[in-house]
């Protein structure tokens, strides 16, 4: 029997998988279900099912396909026809009759009872996203291009684009292909919006969607000769699911639980893929195919891409496409990194300097003053880095389109009373985009993305990377975080071993990840990007660093947001993850952060700036540094920059260490509790990696 506030998804995590078994067919003619008043309380105002009803001209299909498809498998599972019937918060693309019929005439389907099960609730969930506690999509919340931030009942991100056709009129298109016929109808417990064309997310893997498109075929070929291709194609970690895990974890002092506990651990990967035409243009690179469209000159195509990845990663076992020492290896390797990334998530827009995020669940996109970038690992034996910036509009480019580009190097405005817009480029990087036209990009592991040049991590990119001042958001060297679609959501508890970055944790540990929330609220938070993680516990673990661009001396920071609550941790720093040396004495974290406290002297700028870089070098005689200028206060309202305020919940940098560091090597940081109290909280957010020439070299760092 339904509860009275029940939500689809609760449901579908806590059957734990059970939309994903084919179960018995249902006959259409059992397809009704009487409902009770006394549990729903909804009976004056319409009800999502209620309007599938009143409008069988459209939607008659899709009615008779909710009355079938049940919630799980269980003998008393209620059709999603009832649970639409009852309270919630549900955004619906419905398809309509039309769409319905040309979806069947596709799969060589009649009429809906030949559809199976598994197809009908294929149609079902993928149109269904439930919104829990906040209030359904509207078109005013669509995110553009980008993906929903809460996936449908298939567990699945739907993309979103507005497009224009040739005559002028604009509509928006759901994951590539689903027009939006018309919007916003509201209901009493959805917001339903009438597509053309049935939703049906594919469940191709990442190196099998790629080869299915057309405009691919040199890269789906190196895939597969690499066997990179073999390397990404699983999208669950089954033996997480054999667990069983608490669904809340409540942690005594931090305020805003009890935290989830993800029931499914995703495994996801993004990859930026040359079409061909780029390999015709910059390596003269021409296929030729027979009558049935294969291509016929594979050795010569491959003589011409061996010479010019071997120019760049050297000529280590030539002859051995599979080796990770191999040339095209290695090149292939460079354009794959762990983590299902949807377009709009390349970058967080939250409380960069002037940016004010807005009313609304989504950031806005109309004014974006600043650049905004993070710094991803690729994958491979030689792991590469990769920075990835969206333009704000502010700068000389004046993009108001916001454009994503891989490793552009920009010139900033970055004195102490500049506004760090965007001067101008001394590389203007790889153009992202956004989808591969009639193509679909979003597979069941993962997303591709089109770039307009060829991606190499030659010299002068690991020069023009390791020259600038590396700032890594924690959340970026976890993917996980991106696969499983768990940032800037709710407050999250990981069991020990969610993480491949995070490893040797004690079983004492504790990994909390917590979240200012998506909207502009009010509130004090000085954390980068609004989020932040608390390790509590006797916690004990180590983190795998990202790595550095190329060999040299660098200064490893960590933001820090200092508060009474916190705890002492003594750091270790190492390439053998079993023999960290320590990183200095152990750290309090819960010290004043005042003119007052002489091991952290912090005091407010004043108008004379000679003043003020003497007082950031006292502190940073002590290993200390103020927080960036570039981002505010977590308020939505980028008022106060966090470099303003000290005291007890100052936002920091703390040096860990200095070191003599390798390009191909791995370091890590482990980190293990001075104190033997369980509640003590041990805050972590960001890392710098901070090369010689910038933290000392003969212009100050700027304090951005």
């Amino acid at each position: 029997m339904l509860i009275m506030r029940i939500h689809i998804r609760q449901i579908v995590y806590a059957a734990l998988g059970g939309f994903l078994m084919l179960v018995a067919c249902f006959g259409l003619s059992a397809c009704s279900e009487d409902i009770s008043k006394d549990n729903f309380a909804i009976a004056t105002e319409e009800t999502a099912s209620d309007y599938f009803a009143n409008n069988p001209d459209k939607f008659s299909c899709i009615k008779a396909i909710f009355d079938r498809v049940r919630l799980g498998d269980a003998d008393n599972a209620s059709s999603l026809t009832s649970v639409l019937s009852s309270r919630g918060n549900y955004t619906i693309f419905a398809p309509n009759d039309s769409a319905v019929n040309a979806y069947m005439q596709s799969l060589g389907v009649t009429n809906l009872d030949e559809l199976s099960y598994e197809q009908a609730q294929l149609i079902a969930n993928s149109c269904i996203i439930d919104n829990i506690e906040e209030t359904p999509y509207e078109t005013s919340d669509f995110p553009t291009p980008g993906s929903f931030a809460i996936p449908n009942l298939n567990d699945r991100l739907l993309t979103c684009s507005f497009e224009t056709e040739d005559g002028g009129d604009s509509y928006y298109l759901i994951n590539g292909e689903s027009k939006v016929l018309s919007s916003d109808i509201e209901v009493s417990n959805a917001m339903i919006h009438e597509v053309n064309t049935v939703i049906a997310p594919s469940d191709e893997m990442l190196p099998d969607m790629i080869a299915a498109a057309d405009n691919m075929k040199i890269m789906a070929y190196l895939l597969r000769q690499t066997t990179w291709a073999d390397s990404m194609l699983v999208d669950r970690d089954l033996e997480y699911e054999e667990i069983q895990h608490d669904e809340t974890f409540n942690q005594t002092g931090v305020v805003g639980g009890p935290f989830n506990v993800p029931q499914r651990r995703y495994i996801g990967y993004t990859a930026f893929v040359e079409p061909d035409e780029v390999y015709a243009q910059e390596w003269g690179i021409n296929l030729a195919t027979d009558a049935e469209g294969n291509v016929t000159n594979w050795d010569d195509v491959m003589q011409v891409i061996s010479q010019h990845c071997q120019a760049v990663y050297g000529q280590e076992d030539v002859d051995d496409l599979t080796s990770p020492d191999n040339a095209v290896n290695r090149f292939v390797a460079y354009h794959l990194m762990y983590g299902k990334m949807a377009y709009d998530r390349f970058v967080l827009h939250y409380n960069e300097y002037n940016y004010k995020y807005g009313d609304t669940r989504n950031p806005q996109t109309t004014q974006m003053p600043t650049n905004v970038w993070d710094y991803y690992t690729t994958l491979g034996r030689y792991r590469g880095l990769m920075k990835i910036t969206q333009v704000g509009d502010a700068g000389f480019e004046q993009d108001l389109d916001h454009k994503i580009y891989i490793n552009r190097m920009s010139i900033y405005d970055n004195d102490r009373h500049g506004d760090y817009s965007e001067l101008g480029v001394t590389d203007a990087g790889v153009l992202i985009s956004p989808d591969n036209g009639e193509f679909d990009n979003n597979a069941q592991n993962g997303f591709y993305y089109p770039i307009n040049k060829i991606l190499l991590y030659s010299d002068e990119t690991r020069n023009n990377l390791g020259s600038e001042r590396l700032r890594i958001d924690l959340c970026t060297m976890l993917p996980e975080v991106a696969s499983n679609n768990t940032r800037g959501g709710h407050y999250t508890y990981y069991p020990n071993g969610f993480f491949d970055n995070i490893m040797l944790e004690s079983n004492e540990t504790n990994i909390l990840y917590l979240t200012h929330g998506w909207s502009g609220t009010a509130g004090t938070w000085n954390d980068y990007q609004g989020d932040e993680w608390l390790f509590t516990g006797l916690y004990d673990f180590v983190l795998r660093l990202p790595p550095v661009p190329k060999d040299g001396t660098y200064e490893l920071r960590m933001g820090v947001a200092m508060n009474p609550n916190r705890g002492m941790v003594q750091i270790y720093f190492g390439n053998d993850p079993l023999r960290l040396a320590p990183a200095g004495l152990p750290y309090d974290q819960r010290q004043q952060v005042s003119e007052s406290n002489p091991d952290i002297p912090w005091v407010a700028d004043v108008e004379d700036d000679a003043v003020n870089a003497e007082n950031d070098k006292n502190m940073r005689n002590l290993g200390y540094l103020k927080g960036p200028q570039y981002f505010t206060m977590t308020n939505g309202q980028a008022d106060t920059p966090v470099r303003m305020r000290g005291g007890s919940a100052a936002a920091i940098r703390r040096i860990i260490t200095v070191q003599e560091m390798r390009a191909d090597e791995t370091y890590y940081l482990r980190f293990k509790s001075a104190l033997r109290k369980t509640d003590a909280q041990f805050f972590l957010d960001y890392f710098e990696f901070v090369p010689t020439q910038v933290y000392n070299g003969p212009q100050p760092e700027d304090i951005w």
